[in-house]
């Protein structure tokens, strides 16, 4: 009720009184006692509008305010791995050429290389400062009976199977193996080995100075020219081709740098193109 309409009542009931001339000291006093409980009323209605408008003030004070909605984080697009060229690397994610063509043209092979490696021929990456310590990939296409007979000795091809290569590089002549384990790269099913160029073998013995060990479908090769040589290999079934991640260990190397050249592998990813 508002002040004008508390007027107008108060109004009608003073109205109300009876003005005839007839016993009136009673009536006004009648009228005096109406005109108070209405006055009694007023203050009592007043002071209800008064305590609500309080509390809805109140009410309004302690209502939370609604927070900004968080703004999104920008989207930063993956940058596709660039082709190894030039000498020495940036670090960031490469592509290693396995020098098999029809695989390289099915498959990307790519791994995150750090601070402090050189590209050697867009297939493999060494750590500056070490003979020869990185990463490479190979579709292997058969493996050398003599390594010390140079490159056109005789060659045990694989059957197109990992199980034939594995097999074939546990009975290698020239190497300490040792024994095969489950393993995965990028989550395709792999068989690990590590192998270890034999005290008893001097690359610089060889013919050309090389201890051939393997060669690829795009007729790459793979050779050892230092004593005390050291490869972690991951032999990897990728649509029926054996591949194989190659970690390459030298003889001064460290635990820190074997430690290094697993991340990097641990990193490779195999994609089809």
């Amino acid at each position: 009720m508002n002040e004008q309409e508390l007027r107008e009542m108060l109004q009608r009931r003073a109205g109300s009184v009876s003005a005839a001339p007839t016993d009136a000291p009673k009536a006004l006093r009648r009228a005096r006692r109406r005109l108070g409980v209405n006055a009694a009323v007023a203050v009592l209605l007043g002071l209800a509008l008064f305590a609500g408008a309080l509390t809805g003030v109140a009410t309004l004070r302690a209502a939370p305010t609604p927070a900004d909605p968080p703004t999104p984080a920008p989207t930063v697009p993956e940058q596709p791995p660039r082709e190894l060229s030039g000498e020495f690397l940036e670090p960031g994610r490469y592509v290693l050429n396995t020098l098999a063509p029809n695989f390289d043209a099915a498959y990307r092979v790519s791994v995150e290389v750090p601070e402090g490696y050189r590209n050697i021929g867009g297939f493999a990456v060494l750590k500056k400062g070490r003979l020869e310590t990185g990463v490479s990939a190979w579709v292997v296409e058969g493996v050398y009976t003599d390594g010390c007979g140079g490159a056109d000795s005789r060659l045990d091809r694989v059957a197109g199977s990992t199980d034939a290569l594995e097999e074939l590089l546990l009975a290698q002549e020239g190497f300490r193996v040792s024994t095969p384990a489950d393993a995965t790269v990028d989550g395709f099913a792999a068989r690990y080995m590590e192998r270890t160029l034999s005290p008893r073998v001097d690359p610089g013995r060889c013919v050309t100075d090389r201890f051939m060990v393997w060669r690829t479908r795009g007729n790459g090769q793979r050779w050892f020219a230092h004593a005390g040589q050291q490869e972690l290999l991951w032999i990897v079934d990728v649509g029926g081709a054996p591949l194989v991640i190659d970690g390459m260990i030298d003889a001064a190397a460290t635990a820190a740098d074997r430690a290094e050249v697993v991340r990097m592998i641990e990193s490779i990813q195999i994609d089809p193109r």
